[in-house]
């Protein structure tokens, strides 16, 4: 079964770019303006929206194409707010938009697996042919477990406490995307960004966690970002973290990150606001920076991210690295304004 539905078409295709007027009272970006990848524009008249009521939508690619995605508090593809709720969700996405299909895999409406899918919100990630999903603590957020799945998303073993009390700068974890099992891994690590309590503290910083690939379920090989971007440096010791993102205006929960292999850049984005959702676009040689802003606040269109059904903005935005074109230009958004699953197709500006 096909479970999205294209929206009414809109005739006209949205740009933006860094050209334009940030909105009134908002900051200035954090960081200069890139000179490789200067602009992006969504074509609203390609937006398709699925899974009403499910929220997050953070997205991994396999070894074999299929593209994984966790959701929470929806029913999933082929639910909603109620029909099929769960906490949290696994889907399987086959196919390249604008032809595509979802299918709930653990948890949600008519999900294949009969395991009861576990409490909570995550990210995931796929590393050679395992499925790893981080999942933060239920209404508190402070700390998570990881979750493994040796059978594409089907059946999920709990392997404990990944981070304890005291990593909860890492409660939900940005996990950076490198493409089909992660085979772009130069290093053979496993990255992932902070949300540093963000729901809490006011740092408005980012940290950066690294993790060979073979050894994800064990909490001591965590090493923590400790240096700076001209001398880069990792600890064992999570106490001597270093932030490696900062934006004066504010950090909101929900960041993504995907390495994109045509330019050989990282692509970040991080919510500013929670609230509005205004979010920016980011690029870097390395995950620890130093950054360049590629669209920022009045940049992006405001129905990528502004409330919509139940005032809800929009927490995550990803880009599957499945669905970068080759010549790098044209890629898909994933985001979740008004608790669904909306995909827009985009294309990157370069000089």
């Amino acid at each position: 079964m096909l479970c999205h539905q294209l929206l009414l078409p809109v005739l006209l295709t949205l740009s933006w770019s860094p050209g334009l007027a940030i909105r009134a009272g908002e900051a200035d970006p954090p960081y200069p303006r890139s000179t490789l990848i200067t602009g992006i524009e969504f074509h609203r008249d390609t937006l398709q929206r699925a899974a009403p009521g499910s929220d997050i939508w953070a997205c991994t690619t396999a070894v074999d194409g299929t593209i994984y995605a966790a959701w929470g508090d929806g029913g999933g593809f082929g639910g909603t707010d109620s029909k099929g709720r769960a906490s949290i969700g696994v889907a399987r996405i086959t196919g390249v938009p604008p032809d595509w299909e979802g299918v709930n895999l653990w948890g949600g409406n008519r999900a294949l697996s009969s395991q009861v899918a576990t409490v909570g919100k995550g990210t995931l990630i796929a590393v050679d042919r395992l499925l790893y999903l981080y999942v933060s603590e239920q209404g508190k957020w402070d700390r998570c477990r990881l979750w493994r799945s040796a059978d594409q998303g089907l059946s999920w073993s709990d392997r404990g406490w990944v981070f304890p009390q005291s990593h909860k700068v890492f409660a939900f974890p940005g996990l950076i995307q490198f493409g089909a099992g992660s085979v772009a891994h130069a290093d053979g690590h496993v990255y992932g960004f902070s949300d540093n309590d963000l729901r809490r503290g006011t740092d408005r910083k980012l940290y950066l966690f690294r993790v060979k690939s073979g050894e994800v379920e064990n909490p001591e090989a965590y090493e923590y970002f400790s240096g700076t971007p001209e001398a880069p440096a990792w600890s064992g010791n999570v106490a001597e973290r270093a932030p490696v993102f900062e934006n004066p205006a504010g950090i909101a929960w929900g960041t993504t990150c995907v390495y994109h292999e045509a330019t050989g850049r990282y692509l970040l984005t991080v919510t500013t606001h929670e609230e509005p959702g205004d979010w920016g676009l980011y690029e870097s040689e390395h995950p620890w920076g130093p950054w360049q802003t590629v669209a920022y606040g009045g940049d992006l269109p405001e129905w990528t991210h502004t409330p919509a059904e139940k005032d809800r903005s929009a927490y995550l935005h990803t880009f599957p690295a499945h669905w970068i074109r080759e010549d790098g230009r044209t890629l898909w958004c994933v985001f979740d304004r008004g608790d669904h699953f909306n995909l827009c197709r985009c294309t990157l500006r370069f000089p």
